[in-house]
């Protein structure tokens, strides 16, 4: 009769098998000699694609040394935090993280995206966890982690729900975003007006650019005699982390626009050409406070009080007006600019969008041109 086992591990009976890998000799135990046999086959095959033999690797120790020693040097910390925040809230607090990597398979982080999508995740955030998960396991493949990336295209799908809410839909397709009319404009700037943060305000809405760029715009940009404004910088306030990762506060920091298009000359208007020259110079910013760079968060903080109070006052006398976000102004900017027959490709360039197609949302606010086209076939039927 065969030998089952030869060997004792832990109090457990095993077939034990003695083989060479790279090398070195390994160990190789299993319910008999063929299961011992195929464990030496399995690593065998990984050793020869690369894959490191790393049992207990999981995605929880891994993906946070690799987010704070390798990813913090290629992303900007907004982007940092937002990551670590997916993580932190996503991927660590479930089963998922706890599995050796080189047992991630394309079906097990399909079970995971089902179990987040069934305990109440939306798709959207889903998607977030899938775009972090696809270049963390692209560095595992190259580091060799393992074999293949099992987030690689077409592997796993985003879970959707499959009974969607078509007002919601239709609702969206008629103004994806939020701006202020034209008769709101005069209102809305009343109501800044002596504040700190008027001139803020007015800028926003004559240059279309975003507050951040705004923030972080210095005197050295600016070119009184061509007027036009180079748009080099952006200011953010991001979180801070320390050599752990973990978070320790946040802090305001100058750094690069948003993308490469971004960065990019805009022309001053006569309007805008007034009120930088009606600005005092005591700071390198263009725009300060107390001859000091604007906080984003106390900047924030009054534009949110002014806009309720404004709200609530013309409630009051039964005129509706909407809260709408600072960066709202950046669509006001274009949205007005479209109304007063700008053409889209210029708007796009003013704006400095990297793709038309983020420009075209705009055309949402021009339903009458959509009316004027279906009846140009009015003539088919015209006895």
């Amino acid at each position: 009769m065969a030998v089952k086992t030869n060997c004792v591990k832990n109090g457990v009976p095993y077939y034990r098998i003695h083989r060479k890998i790279n090398g070195k000799y390994e160990d190789f135990y299993g319910k008999n000699k063929s299961d011992a046999e195929d464990q030496y086959y399995e690593r065998k095959k990984e050793a020869e694609i690369g894959v490191i033999q790393t049992k207990d690797i999981t995605t929880k120790i891994l993906l946070h040394k690799w987010l704070f020693s390798i990813k913090i040097h290629e992303i900007k910390d907004t982007t940092l935090e937002s990551y670590e925040c997916t993580f932190r809230n996503h991927i660590k607090p479930f089963a998922f993280a706890d599995i050796p990597i080189k047992k991630i398979s394309s079906i097990v982080v399909q079970d995971f995206y089902n179990m987040l999508f069934k305990k109440g995740r939306s798709s959207d955030i889903i998607e977030d966890v899938h775009k972090l998960l696809h270049q963390f396991f692209i560095y595992c493949e190259k580091d060799g982690h393992i074999g293949k990336n099992p987030c690689g295209k077409g592997l796993v799908k985003i879970p959707k729900d499959k009974n969607v809410d078509v007002d919601e839909i239709i609702e969206k397709q008629k103004l994806p975003f939020n701006y202020f009319r034209d008769d709101e404009v005069p209102i809305l700037r009343e109501a800044f007006k002596d504040n700190k943060y008027e001139k803020v305000v007015d800028f926003a809405l004559g240059t279309g650019m975003r507050e951040g760029e705004i923030v972080g715009l210095k005197w050295i940009h600016l070119n009184f005699e061509k007027k036009e404004i180079y748009v080099k910088n952006n200011t953010t306030r991001a979180a801070t982390f320390n050599d752990e990762g973990e978070k320790t506060g946040y802090e305001t920091k100058d750094g690069t626009p948003k993308t490469e298009s971004s960065i990019d000359i805009i022309p001053m208007s006569d309007s805008i050409y007034d009120l930088l020259m009606s600005l005092p110079r005591d700071s390198e910013y263009v725009f300060t406070a107390n001859g000091h760079q604007i906080d984003k968060k106390d900047l924030e903080k009054v534009w949110r009080k002014t806009l309720l109070a404004l709200s609530k006052k013309l409630e009051e006398k039964n005129i509706k007006f909407e809260y709408r976000k600072f960066h709202d102004l950046r669509h006001t900017f274009a949205v007005l600019l479209l109304l007063k027959g700008t053409d889209i490709y210029t708007i796009m360039k003013l704006l400095r969008h990297k793709k038309i197609s983020s420009t075209e949302i705009y055309l949402a606010v021009l339903p009458e041109s959509k009316d004027t086209s279906v009846n140009k076939l009015n003539y088919l039927f015209q006895n």
